[in-house]
């Protein structure tokens, strides 16, 4: 699917049905293992970095660093290239952005799992399923999709359509497929992640999403997930919890800038590279998360605290 030719969106068609039937496939995608996802379970050690998509010096110590932390699972919160995203899935930037500056970590086997970011969608986002249908450390089968390791439930969305006006069109369709996987998913979820590319609320210089994101993630993300982490603002940052959601955020992995001056009171904002770490473990039947940011230069952790999951809730405004 083509998400950026503007000249096309007044004749995409917009029915029922289509959405409909989109839905159906996008939830067979919820049984699709890829083979090297098969050595990640909710015992694994699970990292997110974001905003990594500039060639630069930050970038291959950030990369290096996740190369040698004992991470079995990568996510990527969004823009994996700079400054346009990809052309086609020939695009020479996937290889000079993205594979060789992270070859230390493709070579030890962890996969990636993506998600896109407003970068991502300037040329051609459907480059990166193109290219994830050949690589199986490149995980990306949809722009959104969903992934189970035991207890752990890890929603990965495409907030880029609810905060730009000339994608309005695909809100429909990622919305039916969110209210339909949180309701048959409920039950299994011991701890629940969502992961889009834009945050809620900031603490730095990007202060709050647009309104139309904003009416999104508070309706469908905010009061349902445990946790709920992004990149974008180039930070790394604790947020707090608003309706029992956690925000975190990671998107220091190439053009760190914007945390606050001044640290704000029982929050963690820093524009240091790194990127978040998480484990999980059951105690009295409960999934409780530990997280960590961790610094690139000398994988040093700057901020630590845990989480209790409480699995998919329903919330209503």
């Amino acid at each position: 699917m083509d998400d950026t030719d503007k000249n096309k969106n007044l004749q995409e068609p917009r029915g029922n049905s289509r959405i409909f039937l989109r839905l159906f496939f996008l939830l067979a995608l919820v049984q699709t293992i890829h083979s090297d996802e098969r050595n990640v379970n909710e015992n694994s050690t699970f990292c997110f970095v974001g905003d990594t998509g500039e060639v630069n010096p930050i970038q291959t110590e950030v990369a290096e660093a996740l190369a040698t932390s004992g991470c079995n699972a990568i996510w990527h919160t969004g823009d994996i290239i700079y400054p346009d995203g990809m052309a086609s899935e020939q695009d020479p930037k996937f290889i000079t952005n993205f594979i060789n500056p992270f070859k230390k970590v493709f070579k030890k086997g962890i996969p990636f799992f993506l998600s896109l970011g407003n970068h991502d969608h300037k040329r051609e986002p459907s480059s990166y399923q193109e290219i994830a249908k050949n690589d199986s450390l490149i995980v990306f089968p949809n722009n959104y999709y969903v992934k189970n390791f035991g207890k752990l439930c890890v929603f990965t969305l495409d907030t880029t359509v609810f905060d730009k006006l000339y994608l309005f069109f695909r809100r429909a369709e990622q919305v039916a497929w969110i209210r339909s996987l949180k309701g048959r998913m409920k039950s299994s979820c011991g701890f629940s992640i969502a992961i889009g590319h834009h945050p809620l609320y900031s603490s730095g210089d990007r202060k709050n999403a647009s309104p139309q994101l904003s009416h999104f993630l508070q309706k469908h993300i905010f009061g349902s997930f445990d946790l709920y982490i992004s990149g974008h603002n180039h930070v790394l940052a604790d947020e707090g919890e608003r309706k029992g959601t956690r925000q975190l955020i990671s998107g220091t992995g190439s053009l760190p800038q914007g945390s606050p001056v001044e640290q704000p009171g029982g929050r963690f904002n820093v524009e240091t590279p790194g990127f978040l770490k998480l484990t999980l473990k059951t105690s009295d039947n409960e999934v409780v998360g530990d997280y960590s940011f961790v610094q690139a230069k000398g994988k040093e952790i700057i901020w630590h605290d845990r989480k209790t999951g409480q699995g998919i809730r329903d919330y209503s405004p």
